[in-house]
């Protein structure tokens, strides 16, 4: 676990405060060797023999396997020879297929407190969300403010970790800064704001602060996924990203249920204390956090090389393309790109809209529940919270299914050799399913919400309808991370401002709209919009092939 530990900020202060005694990378150990494939080019550098040369056909990204072996962990594995560039330069890679500083093969251990600190941030941060609602009457009484103004309080925190990952995305690419800078420095401004969040005595002053919380809790959702990935062999990333997702539905479903049994006995500000003390604890686990970028790794491991062994030109791959190694490029790449795909593409377009509504439809529910469940059922702030928990419910009763799914029609396919023949429309069969399910849902609760029928039926909508928006989210991330590989990230970064700015919306005109027309019509007004969708659903699978061969952007 050293081994892994040595790249947190805890590891790195380790290593200083003991003077590099403790927690000392691989290649300032007193005991290192260069790789026999490192040592030979080495030497030939330094005595300036003539180095191997490749054409320019050949200066890919390949990486041959030499004879020769090591162990590692008790594993027989193979050296890897590094590459060398027309210009001599060598660049620095694993040094074998058991290299432990890979991510990818760390131990079970490691990989499991990596989900644990990624999930366990996600939820703090979409807790952090949804816990001021259950405080609206409370807020609105004492800063004699309207609903609307109220609603804000929660809309425009969503409207911050909309904008975030346009920010956060990009640095957390860049090989130089890698995942844990944006993460900790990022949280540690949320852990701050939370003070004056708690003890503001003003509404303009409040909603600055909630907005800034939001931008400054955004990194976990614009790259949370991204450090799954980095830990995860392939075939199993559907796996993790379906685990660290369900942080993201669980979270604002549980919030209102904590915050519903403390607010009506500790008031508003309360719930505002409970976000400072779970952050706080986040931030403190996240000094655990090992760096899981492999660019970064690699980079860090070229620029000790090159201090071991002076005058021997050891770069990383990061460091010679520019793609990678450029803000700006990353810049223009989160900023400039996806919107050109969604532009090219109208599957994507589609895509974006339409996960952007339903994100919007689970916002408004924390408008619609009061109406129903506290005006028609006449239940009480904790009991409406403990409604909300359906969510995590739907959640769960999908994951079998959607795991099954997984196995038997994308890994045991690849397992076998079929990787080709398995298309990103595939990824979409229980997405199919699950924009069936999504207006059913919508219905059920809309016209079962009254004083004659129980109030588990409109909750049976409700479940019906989060487990349909989990398939179809789950159905069409996994597709553009297949159809767009290389543009994935600032695709998802782009999705999340178009969902965000939506829900923003949403929260803000939800109350408006059932109060005028009523639960019922109001309900089933946006059944029809997702209704719509199922259709586009059914195109965006049968015929999202030929529509994604006019952007030059996708892989097939």
């Amino acid at each position: 676990m050293e081994a892994v530990l040595k790249t947190s900020l805890f590891g790195q202060t380790v290593a200083w405060m003991s003077g590099g005694r403790l927690f000392v990378s691989r290649e300032n150990q007193s005991d290192f060797r260069l790789p026999p494939p490192y040592q030979a080019l080495a030497d030939q550098q330094q005595s300036r023999a003539s180095l191997p040369r490749l054409t320019e056909e050949e200066d890919g990204t390949k990486r041959r396997l030499s004879t020769q072996h090591e162990n590692s962990g008790g594993a027989i594995s193979r050296w890897i020879e590094p590459e060398v560039r027309v210009d001599g330069t060598i660049l620095v890679g694993w040094y074998s297929s058991a290299d432990m500083e890979n991510p990818k093969n760390w131990p079970i251990g490691a990989k499991v407190m990596v989900y644990l600190q990624i999930t366990v941030y996600t939820f703090v941060i979409y807790l952090s969300s949804s816990i001021i609602s259950p405080a609206h009457e409370e807020f609105m009484g004492t800063f004699h403010v309207p609903n609307s103004v109220a609603s804000l309080g929660l809309a425009i925190y969503v409207l911050g970790y909309g904008l975030g990952p346009m920010l956060f995305s990009p640095l957390s690419e860049i090989p130089q800064i890698g995942r844990n800078p944006p993460y900790l420095i990022s949280l540690t401004i949320f852990v701050l704001l939370s003070v004056p969040c708690a003890l503001v005595s003003s509404v303009p002053g409040f909603m600055v602060i909630r907005f800034l919380q939001g931008l400054f809790g955004s990194p976990c959702l614009a790259t949370g996924a991204a450090s799954i990935a980095d830990i995860t062999a392939d075939v199993y990333i559907p796996y993790g990203l379906y685990i660290w997702a369900v942080a993201t539905v669980a979270a604002p479903a549980i919030a209102p249920t904590i915050a519903g049994f403390s607010v009506p006995v500790k008031g508003w500000r309360w719930s505002m204390w409970e976000v400072l003390w779970a952050s706080a604890a986040c931030l403190l686990f996240m000094c655990f956090l090992p760096e899981t970028f492999a660019l970064k790794i690699l980079h860090q491991r070229a620029r000790r090389l090159r201090a071991l062994r002076g005058g021997v030109c050891f770069k990383a791959p990061a460091d010679v393309d520019v793609n990678t190694s450029s803000i700006g490029q990353q810049l223009r790449s989160a900023l400039i790109i996806p919107w050109k795909i969604n532009a090219q593409d109208p599957a994507i377009l589609f895509s974006t809209v339409y996960i952007a509504l339903l994100y919007a439809i689970f916002y408004s529910f924390f408008e619609v529940f009061p109406l129903v469940y506290h005006d028609i059922y006449e239940m009480n702030l904790g009991q409406q919270g403990l409604i909300f928990l359906t969510t995590v419910a739907g959640t769960l009763i999908v994951l079998p299914f959607y795991f099954a799914f997984v196995y038997y029609r994308i890994q045991r396919p690849w397992q076998r050799g079929q990787g080709p023949s398995i298309t990103p429309e595939r990824r979409l069969i229980p997405g199919l399913l699950g924009a069936l399910l999504v207006p059913t849902g919508l219905l059920i609760f809309a016209w079962t919400s009254r004083p004659s029928i129980h109030w588990s039926v409109p909750t049976v909508g409700f479940l019906i309808e989060t487990s349909g928006m989990t398939m179809v989210m789950q159905s069409i991330f996994g597709y553009i991370a297949m159809a767009y590989p290389a543009y994935a990230a600032s695709v998802f970064a782009a999705n999340d401002f178009a969902r965000s700015t939506l829900a923003f919306a949403a929260i803000l005109w939800a109350g408006p709209l059932y109060r005028r027309l009523g639960v019922a019509r109001g309900t089933t007004l946006i059944a029809g919009l997702t209704g719509a969708c199922v259709a586009g659903m059914y195109v965006f699978f049968f015929w999202g092939s030929s529509l994604r061969r006019r952007s030059r952007f996708a892989s097939a």
